[in-house]
């Protein structure tokens, strides 16, 4: 095992900086391939007992349908209305296709059932990547408990 290891191409030093790494076995014989353990600020979370695995699984549904949707942080992020760079987005439509348009359709009906609070936390750690403040955790854990029922997911036995 530590003769493969030492062998085991890990690709880039710059993948690893910000997460760590497992070695899993693949299909061929006696060959090792890194797997990141930290993606996203949800595995970090997964990882600490914070979220469940059901919870996660909701949570990357969500963000697979902002990624579908083709939406941005400048779209999707709270602004100040009396700012000077305020504009109007609403002038400027971006058009979608059929998929983009379903997906966003979906997004924006699941951030609607989980009301705006909840929906602003999610939105940013799950869209977005950023670390919840410690009082907002208990709102994202109820907002992905939300979701796993608007998508229909199976839950764990508890």
């Amino acid at each position: 095992f530590r003769r493969a290891q030492n062998g085991a191409d890990y690709g880039p030093p710059e993948r690893w900086q910000h997460s760590g790494r497992a070695l899993e076995l693949t299909e061929s014989a006696g060959v090792l391939a890194a797997r990141a353990t930290e993606e996203h600020i949800v595995d970090f979370m997964v990882m600490r007992r914070m979220l469940s695995a059901e919870q996660s699984t909701a949570a990357f549904k969500f963000k697979l349908d902002f990624q579908r949707a083709g939406l941005e942080a400048c779209v999707t992020s709270s602004y100040n209305p009396n700012g000077a760079d305020n504009r109007d987005f609403s002038r400027s439509k971006r058009e979608r296709g059929d998929f983009e348009e379903a997906a966003y359709q979906r997004w924006r009906n699941a951030a609607q059932e989980l009301g705006n609070r909840i929906s602003d936390v999610v939105i940013s750690t799950v869209c977005h990547d950023l670390l919840p403040m410690p009082g907002d955790v208990h709102l994202l854990q109820i907002g992905l408990d939300r979701l796993i029922d608007w998508y229909g997911l199976p839950k764990e036995a508890r």
